[in-house]
């Protein structure tokens, strides 16, 4: 394994939650480090990319946004930048043996066309991503999970350079990871679809596969315009409730989150438009039925081994199935046993617009088969 130098002890975030779910490219500027240029990103937030000659640094943060800096990794060419910033981990050459601790990353480096750089995954059996599952059925990709947590002896004889993580939780922290270095992917922080969708820039670096990755996500952000502009700007989309339950209490996506922007883009009313949070939005049934009341579409994830029913979109809530959304035909879902709406959906924005526009606008359905998100039939 070649040497990675860590000069730095990385501060994550503390426990946060996994939310489910248009800017412009920033300026390119100059900071504090001598030599440096940031490079322009269209709608990520939560890392950046800096350039100095052939050099890149990437920069990431956790649920605390640019004051939340939760690693700072400079891939290094022959000839290393004269400026190194302090703290940074240098990687000499991009990374070719990763273990992840999320299946979610799996889609990003695939579509990378680097599913040969994982050795390691944790809770390999929720794999969605074809090509990396079949290869851990293969005994290709080892399972480095435990009923405890990581299994650190492990992933320390799979001799990976890196570990893909969150910002939260202890798997990444201390030194038991020896010199496999800790890399924190906040995608999922991202409250706009392409934001998240953005992070295949931040992979490619790390992987030596920068204009792939840059190429890739041209051609994602080219669709999603195309699926936006065939919806007519006319103001008279259906009102939409999207939610979820869990032991009787609902929780909804916030105004400003991805699958808000989603919904808007799609040419839908989201009913809790008005309201910015950080993460979803825990109502009370009272809420949740007068304002899903005014609502023409009602959506909602599940997981789910069956088809999905009416009552599955309603929790089996009796005072729910009651309105008119859920009366008229109006249920809608993702279900993750069916489709990796927690991977793969990530890098394909274009194709959840789509599936949420024949379903706000069924006359621009065309014919197509929805991927992510379905009508009840």
């Amino acid at each position: 394994m070649r040497s990675v130098l860590r000069s730095a002890t990385w501060a994550l975030a503390g426990p946060a939650l996994v939310a489910l779910w248009a800017g412009c490219a920033a300026t390119p500027r100059t900071g504090g480090w001598p030599g440096w240029e940031q490079l322009p990103l269209q709608h990520a937030e939560y890392f950046q990319l800096w350039k100095n000659g052939d050099a890149r640094l990437l920069l990431t943060f956790g649920p605390g946004g640019t004051s939340d800096t939760t690693g700072l990794f400079v891939l290094a060419t022959a000839n290393a930048p004269a400026a190194v910033p302090h703290g940074a981990a240098v990687l000499r050459q991009p990374l070719e043996r990763v273990a992840l601790w999320s299946t979610t990353h799996a889609s990003f480096i695939t579509a990378l066309g680097s599913a040969d750089a994982i050795v390691g995954c944790a809770y390999t059996g929720r794999l969605r991503d074809s090509l990396v599952a079949a290869r851990a059925r293969a005994g290709k990709v080892a399972e480095i999970a435990t009923a405890d947590g990581l299994d650190r002896e492990r992933l320390m004889l799979l001799s990976p350079e890196a570990l893909f993580t969150y910002p939260y939780g202890t798997e990444a922290k201390g030194p038991a990871l020896g010199a496999v270095l800790p890399i924190s992917i906040a995608e999922y922080l991202e409250p706009h679809p392409l934001g998240r969708a953005e992070w295949v820039r931040a992979f490619g670096v790390l992987l030596g596969k920068e204009e792939q990755a840059v190429q890739l996500f041209n051609g994602i952000t080219e669709r999603y315009g195309a699926a936006r502009s065939s919806v007519p700007q006319d103001g008279g989309g259906p009102y939409v409730f999207f939610g979820s339950a869990w032991q009787g209490t609902w929780s909804v996506p916030a105004g400003n989150s991805y699958m808000a922007h989603l919904i808007a883009d799609a040419g839908g009313r989201y009913l809790f438009a008005d309201r910015d949070a950080e993460g979803n939005m825990d109502v009370d049934l009272e809420t949740v039925i007068n304002k899903g009341g005014k609502a023409d579409r009602w959506g909602r994830v599940l997981e789910l081994d069956h088809p999905a029913t009416v009552s599955d979109v309603a929790g089996g809530d009796a005072r729910i199935l009651s309105l008119p959304a859920l009366r008229n035909g109006g249920a809608f879902y993702g279900n993750s046993t069916e489709s990796d709406l927690f991977g793969q959906a990530g890098l394909e924005p274009d194709v959840v617009l789509l599936d949420l526009i024949g379903i706000f606008r069924p006359s621009l359905r065309d014919g197509r088969k929805p991927v992510y998100f379905k009508p009840v039939q």
